[in-house]
């Protein structure tokens, strides 16, 4: 019945929609509760209701409390009625998920990026997880409502295609529409999106929709970029935005950035930045773990700069505290000038030794001459996946999204 929810539907279909956008945000939920919110009448509530149970779309979760007579109704979504495809793409690794309708990752599959991994190598490889994970968990297609892809370069919605592909270490993403080659491969919905706004998105819907209606996603990746949600909705607009974060000048005399000014947050917390400013020190006769894993010093990736945080590296911890540092200053000018109850932490360095834990405590420092200010800066639970399962969530919203009348 999910797919019946898309484009223009009946009266009865807008309010069946409505009641299950309503029981998948506040479920478990009452039946008085709906009436309240919904105005309907309590029997036309009842009927809806009923229909959606025998849809298999909700069901009773007998966590209803008594208060001496008859257990109450407190409906849920049903999991397991539809599954989910979220896949990210970036120039580092492309993650295919698979999902429930509460967001949960059922199963990941993941391709690192190398110079074997062109444009329809990765969607070829993104098709054949489709088939497996569905496959594997017993999964008819017909319960597939659709791929959600996720990307952090540029994208052209209006055809599907990502806009100056450079940063890939393959070729073969020029002029690809990605949307077309996966329904052509999958037969079903796809939808793509900019990466940062889905994991926005994905936080909001999957953890905080109850606490709160604004949330402001950030990330520190190839890039520094962040998605909003204001008053319960993605903050979007025409310019693609997401990485003004990154062209912040926190430091006036500092380094150039890629933009051409000086001083960019981009320059500073970006993981380019990071590799260049680990190169820089290497040359300049700074010990490092990374000195025995390359033949020549010009050749340390980002993959490399990774590993050897894990392994602790002192020169790299430094590196990354720095980059902290500064990304901390330019989430707490973020902060005074949107004001978000919560602000979400995400991306690559993020799990990594430091960083996280740095960011937040400096953007704290300069918030506690603001009493008012209550933001909590909280680390992403799923820092690695949270775009793909962004990218799952467009495609469920794209059927049960809902306003009230």
């Amino acid at each position: 019945m999910l797919n019946q929810f898309a484009g223009l539907t009946s009266p009865k279909i807008k309010s069946l929609k409505l009641l299950y956008s309503l029981v998948r945000k506040l479920g478990p939920i009452r039946i008085n509760t709906l009436t309240e919110i919904t105005g309907y009448k309590h029997v036309t509530c009842t009927r809806l209701l009923d229909e959606l149970v025998q849809e298999g779309l909700i069901y009773d979760s007998g966590i209803g409390e008594s208060s001496g007579g008859r257990k109450p109704l407190m409906y849920i979504i049903k999991p397991d009625a539809y599954y989910l495809i979220g896949v990210e793409i970036t120039n580092l690794y492309t993650t295919v998920l698979l999902l429930d309708l509460n967001l949960d990752i059922l199963d990941v599959k993941k391709l690192r990026m190398d110079s074997q991994c062109t444009g329809e190598y990765t969607l070829n490889f993104v098709s054949r997880c489709v088939d497996e994970l569905l496959s594997k968990h017993k999964i008819q297609k017909e319960k597939l409502l659709g791929i959600g892809i996720g990307v952090l370069d540029p994208i052209d919605k209006e055809t599907g295609v990502i806009i100056n592909p450079h940063l890939f270490p393959a070729g073969g993403w020029d002029s690809l529409n990605i949307v077309d080659y996966l329904q052509q491969n999958n037969n079903t919905h796809v939808f793509i999106d900019n990466g940062t706004n889905l994991a926005a998105l994905a936080e909001y819907r999957k953890n905080y929709w109850k606490e709160t209606d604004n949330l402001v996603f950030v990330s520190s990746d190839m890039g520094i970029r962040c998605g909003t949600i204001l008053q319960g909705r993605l903050v979007r607009n025409k310019m693609e935005m997401d990485e003004a974060l990154g062209h912040m000048v926190v430091d006036i005399h500092g380094r150039r950035c890629s933009c051409g000014s000086y001083g960019c947050l981009q320059a500073y917390s970006s993981l380019p930045a990071i590799r260049n400013e680990v190169v820089r020190r290497i040359k300049r006769g700074h010990a490092s773990y990374l000195q025995d894993r390359v033949n020549d010093i010009e050749d340390i990736d980002f993959h490399h700069i990774l590993n050897a945080l894990e392994q602790e590296d002192p020169l790299c911890l430094e590196v990354v505290k720095d980059a902290a540092y500064y990304f901390g200053i330019g989430l707490s000018n973020l902060i005074f000038l949107l004001s978000p109850d919560i602000v979400v932490c995400g991306g690559t360095l993020v799990p990594k030794p430091l960083f996280y834990e740095v960011v937040s405590e400096t953007a704290q420092n300069r918030l506690m001459h603001y009493p008012n200010s209550h933001v909590q800066i909280i680390k992403s639970t799923a820092a690695y996946n949270i775009v793909a399962q962004g990218a799952g969530c467009m495609v469920l919203d794209y059927f049960t999204e809902e306003i009230l009348p």
